[in-house]
């Protein structure tokens, strides 16, 4: 299991923690096998008091990927802060959390599902854990798979708090996001 600790140290914070930490939840339906398909999460956020989420942690559940003979095969969700257009990788700065799951298929055996979970959590979370900081209104819930014959489907469930940045951090965020 891969804990990755980005919490705050002793030197002074951009933002202000206004809100005990909250669920949000989603779900995407594949539109077709092998489609990427993104839905949209709406976070409302109070633009004019630079509002934002810090993210504590996400947990995803998904379809299993099917057992193909004589092939590997997958199924991969993620959760980012701008909408993109395929899966990414961990060095995207908007990924704050993404789960593969992999069957390994040969001629008559299977190895799997392996799961990889990159940027994720899944022990319990602590408030100072900090996967991340949104300051646009939205979240973007997406997947896609590799050698399946039916659409898949997967949820989230994100645990943040609401956050007050100050005008220097709530600037280069926004930049960030709206750039990207």
């Amino acid at each position: 299991m891969l804990f990755i600790y980005r919490g705050a140290t002793s030197m002074g914070m951009g933002y202000k923690i206004t809100s005990e930490p909250f669920f949000i939840g989603a779900s995407v339906t594949m539109t077709a096998a092998d489609a990427y398909t993104q839905a949209t999460i709406s976070a409302p956020l109070d633009s004019l008091n630079r509002e934002g989420l810090l993210i504590h942690a996400v947990y995803f559940t998904a379809s299993q990927p099917e057992r193909i003979v004589n092939a590997n095969s997958s199924v991969t969700i993620q959760l980012t802060s701008t909408s993109k257009t395929a899966l990414v990788q961990a060095n995207d700065a908007n990924l704050i959390a993404k789960r593969e799951s992999i069957v390994l298929g040969g001629a008559a055996e299977f190895s799997g599902p392996h799961i990889e979970d990159f940027i994720g959590q899944e022990g319990p979370f602590e408030k100072m854990d900090n996967l991340g900081i949104v300051a646009t209104d939205d979240l973007f819930l997406s997947m896609d798979s590799v050698n399946q014959v039916s659409a898949k489907s997967g949820q989230v469930r994100v645990v943040c708090s609401r956050i007050r940045m100050d005008a220097d951090t709530y600037a280069a965020l926004v930049t960030n996001e709206l750039s990207s």
